[in-house]
């Protein structure tokens, strides 16, 4: 979202930002203001946490829990104070701003869905990996009233920008005027070395699909790999894991918890891994490593919409089998993994970076 506010001030559009300003990831507004001071901020404090008695509640109606969580009175408040046709353009970043779309479209003249992910597509992926019967129930239902939520919001706005291409094409089975326009990420420095016998993931500890194959593969892949290589390291760094998230002992896995500076974690970490088994849209995460210059494996699901398998840019796989002895080809193989890492940041920049994303939008704009 930072990005694309970014991309929107460089066409020297006129913005004002409403962001919900959520306990897991508030924020001070007056960086915000003082970073970009031609743009109009004003954040909402909520609580949007999912929580236990909620969710039950949430059966006795029928909208998706997951986008009731986003229903804040004082942002529809906020918006009902604005005058009918107010602003050009509406852009809701995410299929949850969906809620709010009866007041937007009072207020402006176009309304543009920004798709992160298939929404419900993550629901359905979580379920088929759950284990346990009543939530793989209730799993499902969501999945069911989410997809309903989606493809009625999908017909109902002027425009959908999807950051991923597996997503367009979802997308465009329910609307037109469906585009693709890529998330933007800046260079970074690379590192002075490919640390060897390290590999580490960084990511919100916070997102089910993230735990899920964490726990998949610290359970099933890592044990394999040390039996291998005894000294090799996995770290871990992220923040909010839930209560029931533990890094078992005697297996060289360490928790950083939530890091002061990402890039330096990852540059002192070697390989980056991303171990989805659920998800939609794009691993923003998988961008800004290539653009930092570290190499990654990841499964398919993981690398959806950016790499696929047999890129020569990242390692892709499907299977644990294929999880463990990329893995250790990987930490055994140090020239080839700085290869993947350079191939990688060239092609992300290319695809990727801030000029790309402004040109999709000039594009689509009108």
């Amino acid at each position: 979202m930072a990005r694309m506010l970014e991309v929107l001030v460089m066409k020297k559009l006129s913005v004002h930002f409403l962001a919900i300003n959520t306990n897991k990831h508030f924020k001070d507004i007056g960086v915000s203001k003082e970073r970009i001071p031609t743009v109009t901020f004003e954040a909402f404090a909520w609580d949007t946490s999912p929580k236990v008695l909620s969710a039950i509640t949430n059966l006795s109606s029928s909208a998706p829990y997951n986008v009731s969580r986003f229903y804040i009175p004082t942002l529809l408040k906020r918006l009902k104070k604005f005058k009918d046709g107010k602003f050009d353009t509406i852009i809701l970043e995410g299929a949850f701003m969906g809620m709010y779309l009866n007041e937007c479209k009072r207020i402006g003249n176009r309304i543009i869905l920004r798709a992160h992910n298939v929404e419900h597509q993550i629901w359905t992926r979580l379920a088929i990996n759950e284990v346990g019967r009543l939530k793989k129930w209730y799993l499902k239902l969501q999945s069911n009233r989410l997809k309903r939520f989606e493809s009625n919001l999908a017909r109902s706005v002027d425009q959908i920008w999807c950051i991923s291409k597996n997503d367009l094409e979802w997308f465009e089975l329910h609307a037109n005027k469906c585009h693709f326009i890529p998330t933007a990420v800046l260079p970074q420095k690379d590192p002075e070395r490919i640390v060897p016998l390290k590999c580490h993931h960084l990511g919100a500890l916070d997102w089910a699909p993230t735990i899920q194959g964490l726990q998949w593969f610290i359970n099933e892949i890592w044990p394999e790999v040390i039996k291998i290589i005894p000294n090799a390291e996995f770290h871990i760094a992220g923040n909010n894991p839930p209560s029931n998230f533990k890094v078992p002992e005697k297996l060289n896995i360490f928790y950083h918890g939530q890091v002061e500076n990402a890039v330096n974690f990852m540059h002192n970490h070697g390989i980056s891994i991303v171990p989805l088994l659920a998800g939609s849209g794009m691993r923003i995460k998988i961008l800004e490593n290539s653009a930092a210059g570290v190499p990654t494996l990841s499964t398919a699901i993981g690398a959806e919409g950016i790499f696929e398998k047999g890129s020569d840019k990242a390692l892709i796989v499907e299977s644990e089998q294929e999880f463990i002895a990329g893995l250790i080809r990987l930490f055994e193989t140090p020239d080839t993994t700085k290869e993947l890492a350079k191939k990688a940041k060239e092609d992300i920049l290319r695809r990727f970076g801030i000029q790309a994303t402004l040109e999709r939008v000039e594009e689509v704009w009108s």
